[in-house]
């Protein structure tokens, strides 16, 4: 079990709170900063083993907020216990408030997930506000001489000329491709 030399309040954290409680215009040491810290461990050890003491008497190993206020008022700080109230009351209300939003976000992104699971793919959701309605209506026209070049074009590339004389490499290529279709060894043949 640690020791109360072993144990220290995060410097950073008690250094927040000292700020806080203190002026701007007030500086603090190193060596009061760590009396601080040493105080304030001993202060929580004390108040904890008090709060047990309360828990045990009631029959519980578990310190619930009542076992605290009755410390504080077992060790004569009994003016700190309305404010304690009314703090650990605004602490609940934001840790609920904290878990409540939480939740809520896990619910939404699973719903996300299902969604994009039903259709076979992820998608990013799309705020409709910023979505263009795309259709025939809002096609810009196609300019007809353009439509029949890209057309011509097309059948050019991808039909070959019926007539040898016109392109005679591309007749040999299909001759050649013919006959390696039907003899693999005559493939082997032009390529030695």
């Amino acid at each position: 079990m640690a020791t109360l030399e072993d144990l220290d309040f995060p410097k950073a954290v008690l250094m927040r709170m000292i700020k806080s409680s203190l002026p701007d215009t007030i500086a603090i040491q190193k060596e009061a900063r760590s009396a601080v810290s040493k105080s304030a461990t001993v202060f929580v050890s004390y108040l904890a083993a008090a709060a047990n003491d309360c828990a045990r008497t009631d029959g519980r190993k578990t310190i619930m907020p009542n076992d605290v206020y009755r410390a504080l008022e077992a060790v004569g700080l009994a003016e700190f216990v309305p404010e304690l109230v009314v703090q650990l009351e605004k602490h609940s209300v934001l840790v609920k408030e904290k878990k409540e939003a939480a939740a809520k976000d896990k619910a939404e992104k699973e719903e996300e997930t299902e969604t994009d699971d039903e259709r076979g793919e992820a998608v990013e959701p799309v705020d409709e506000a910023d979505a263009e309605p795309v259709g025939e209506a809002d096609a810009e026209p196609v300019d007809e001489t353009i439509a029949e070049t890209v057309d011509e074009t097309i059948a050019e590339t991808v039909e070959p000329s019926a007539d040898p004389t016109a392109n005679p490499s591309a007749t040999e290529t299909n001759e050649t491709n013919a006959m390696d279709i039907d003899d693999p060894d005559a493939k082997r043949q032009r390529t030695e």
